[in-house]
């Protein structure tokens, strides 16, 4: 008598996750579209207007309708949860294979040693420079004002050294400069200084 392996049973994912992702998924099929109508190459060869767009937009597309297919053929207790409910599980297993899960005194930490009070503040640390950076490209133009941004969030928020940081946000600028200016050709805003 031949015995049948069992296959692991799948799991229906939350409604909610699907509905969310595919949301999303429906998000960038509207850019995608509208991309499109916006002129995806010009005549000469050159990026068109829509091109950001639509590479976005078939980005967010595949990548939700990856993830919806992941959900419904999925193994496991797993299925239902996301990448960021799996990171939480896998945090919590290490946490017990350490010991870890039943101090009460100390406060949560993550993995890069912060708590939750900190990691509620970086967020709006990082709004409040998007929201100066914002302000700043009429005068210093969008790549000198995203440079300054993400100088802030590396130094400030992050908490990184002095030369590694400034030397991530020279890259940084080197690197959308050479794509964005350069390559493509996309006229950036130069605010009033004129400088980049």
């Amino acid at each position: 008598m031949v015995s049948k392996t069992t296959q692991p049973e799948r799991k229906k994912p939350a409604t909610s996750d699907v509905v969310g992702t595919a949301i999303l998924g429906a998000v960038g099929a509207f850019a995608l579209i509208m991309g499109f109508g916006y002129g995806f190459l010009e005549e000469d060869g050159q990026v068109g207007p829509g091109f950001l767009p639509v590479i976005t937009g078939a980005f967010i597309l595949a990548a939700s309708l990856t993830e919806i297919a992941r959900m419904y053929l999925a193994h496991g207790e797993r299925s239902t949860s996301s990448f960021m409910g799996l990171a939480e599980t896998v945090e919590e297993e290490a946490k017990a294979a350490v010991g870890r899960t039943g101090e009460p005194d100390e406060e949560e930490v993550d993995t890069f040693g912060r708590t939750s009070s900190e990691r509620n503040w970086a967020i709006v640390k990082v709004f409040a420079l998007l929201f100066v950076a914002l302000l700043l490209i009429p005068v210093i133009g969008l790549l000198l004002s995203l440079t300054a941004m993400v100088l802030a969030i590396v130094l400030w928020v992050e908490r990184k050294p002095l030369l590694p940081g400034v030397l991530t946000t020279i890259g940084a600028l080197a690197v959308a400069y050479s794509i964005f200016v350069l390559a493509l050709g996309v006229p950036v805003p130069q605010g009033i200084l004129g400088l980049i």
